[in-house]
């Protein structure tokens, strides 16, 4: 391989170190500088992929740490709303039971279709009055227009 030849200032502490460590290692002093070049660019891409990677890292745990807290709420707002239901609903008798179990699982399948055809729609209540996201679709939007 064809060597350039390049000249380098360097302090002298640094200059007598790179010579003692090329009559070490019985090297050239010119060995010496050119492995710790290549080292230094070597590890320099590595650097350069760690801080990228730690980069999407952060950002992967901001967003999980706002998926937490989204979920504790949700969690804290249905433990009160079941609460508060429970508190205020009437007892029901044994034979009116069958009925009113019937008609709440009823109730229920046309909450659960409901919240179905909105999220399939692209839509949903805290899109509509909640999101600050620009890329979430505002109401009246299509999902495809919000990309």
């Amino acid at each position: 391989m064809i060597r350039a030849k390049i000249t380098a200032y360097i302090p002298q502490d640094l200059a007598d170190t790179l010579r003692r460590v090329a009559a070490v290692r019985d090297r050239s002093v010119s060995d010496i500088v050119e492995e710790a070049i290549a080292k230094a660019f070597a590890n320099s891409g590595r650097e350069a992929e760690q801080a990228a990677l730690m980069a999407k890292l952060d950002t992967i745990a901001r967003k999980l740490g706002v998926l937490e807290k989204g979920q504790e709420t949700h969690f804290e707002l249905s433990a009160h709303a079941a609460r508060f239901v429970m508190s205020v609903t009437p007892e029901v008798g044994e034979p009116e039971k069958v009925t009113f179990n019937a008609r709440g699982a009823e109730r229920f399948r046309n909450v659960i279709d409901a919240i179905v055809q909105r999220l399939a729609k692209g839509r949903s209540v805290w899109r509509d009055n909640f999101a600050g996201d620009p890329l979430s679709p505002q109401p009246g939007q299509s999902v495809r227009a919000a990309e």
